[in-house]
């Protein structure tokens, strides 16, 4: 039987999401020395865009969490969480299980500084300040547990032989399970122009050779929409790929232009080209100030 003590980590959100939340809590297993554990059914009960679980796919150390080992109230339906949340709050620390994130896109060196045993962490912990010291053994877990597809290898071959720039051109943010738009969340975290993908690719340089990998979820509208000076690839009309298959095929290009996303931020993050340029928008939520989100790392150039 696992031991009780072990932390547990909530996980929640899409892909790139989910894949920050696994980053910390190896990051804390490894620097700790204590066993991790995850939460995968709390964080997906009534999400409006129907996620699940993701981890899967990859090579990942996951040991799933079980039910004593989930503190009161986080299995609660949304909005009912938010009263457990007030409850766990009010505890003294050195009784409190409960570790929300309280600096989003900001590294927080206290969350891992003192864990207390048993913790279980809520957050979405997107700063690659919780996992830097474990990034080797990040990029060999986050490889596909089964061999990509053929028609995935040939592409990634291809583009192994190239000047390759990934392009992740997101249109659809805030478009739920159902089709229609949840609340303001379109709004709120808003989408990179046009124009910004011009600049980026700019700023990467046009050389000899350079050819644009698009990514997107809106193919037809941006293939009607992006003029660029390059040869430009849409991925989609090359091959069908699972979420994971993309994400590696944008991190076995040379360079990145990313939107304002985790799975982006990811296929940058994980490409190997130890001289990569990637260029992410300067304003990543357009509900946030610039200076309250530190998500990219100081070598990215911001536009």
């Amino acid at each position: 039987m696992r031991s009780t003590r072990a932390i547990v980590v909530r996980l929640m959100g899409g892909l790139g999401n989910q894949m920050f939340q696994y980053a910390l809590g190896r990051g804390i297993s490894e620097e700790a020395g204590t066993e991790v554990s995850f939460d995968v059914e709390s964080g997906f009960r009534n999400d409006g865009y129907g996620r699940r679980f993701a981890l899967s796919v990859f090579n990942g150390k996951i040991v799933r969490a079980e039910s004593r080992e989930i503190p009161v109230g986080m299995s609660w339906r949304s909005p009912w969480h938010r009263v457990a949340k007030a409850g766990w709050s009010a505890i003294p620390g050195a009784w409190r299980r409960v570790v929300y994130e309280r600096a989003p896109f900001r590294f927080d060196a206290a969350v891992t500084a003192k864990v207390v045993p048993a913790a279980y962490f809520f957050g979405y912990w997107q700063n690659e300040g919780y996992f830097l010291p474990i990034q080797d053994l990040l990029r060999r877990e986050f490889t596909l547990r089964v061999p990509a597809s053929d028609s995935v290898a040939a592409l990634a071959r291809q583009i192994s032989g190239c000047r390759s720039v990934s392009m992740h051109v997101r249109c659809e943010h805030g478009i739920g399970a159902a089709g229609k738009p949840i609340g303001n969340t379109r709004e709120y975290h808003g989408s990179c122009g046009i124009e910004y993908f011009q600049d980026a690719l700019d700023a990467i340089g046009v050389e000899s050779g350079t050819v644009c990998y698009v990514f997107s979820d809106n193919p037809a509208w941006t293939k009607a929409n992006l003029r660029l000076p390059v040869s430009c690839i849409y991925v989609s009309e090359i091959c069908a790929c699972s979420d994971a298959e993309e994400m590696l095929l944008m991190a076995s290009c040379q360079h990145h232009i990313i939107s304002n996303s985790t799975f982006s931020w990811w296929g940058a993050w994980l490409g190997r080209n130890p001289k990569k340029a990637v260029v992410a928008p300067r304003i990543w939520m357009r509900g946030l100030p610039e200076a309250a989100v530190d998500i990219c790392p100081r070598t990215w150039l911001r536009l």
